[in-house]
């Protein structure tokens, strides 16, 4: 089940990153709403796939990776065809910040522990 988690991360932020740097769209072409709500569900995917990839990294260390990456990803839009957005980052961090916080409350706000194996 883990190798099938990671393959499936490792998917979902491969394409995420290459949607976001394809050629093409802009702010104009695309209806304002769903580009930002886009961003905010795609960077909530960036994150789970950063957590599954990398299970030993706390999950604020993952989120500001994850935050980086769209900050990365508006710098090199602008370099190849596509408009950055101040908006579109605002989005990434809310995204980031609500998958964050539903993985706090998923894991009852407990830090990560290993798994232990009992001999009862």
């Amino acid at each position: 089940m883990r190798l099938f988690l990671r393959l499936a991360g490792a998917l979902v932020l491969l394409v995420l990153v290459a949607l976001m740097l394809a050629p093409g769209g802009t702010i104009e072409a695309e209806t304002l709403i769903w580009d930002k709500a886009a961003h905010f569900i795609a960077f909530g995917l960036i994150l789970w796939s950063l957590g599954v990839l990398f299970r030993r990294l706390p999950r604020t260390w993952a989120a500001l990776l994850a935050v980086a990456l769209g900050a990365a990803v508006e710098v090199v839009q602008r370099y190849v065809g596509r408009d950055p957005s101040w908006g579109d980052l605002l989005a990434d961090v809310l995204g980031v910040a609500t998958a964050l916080l539903i993985w706090l409350v998923w894991r009852g706000f407990r830090p990560r522990q290993a798994f232990q194996t009992s001999n009862t």
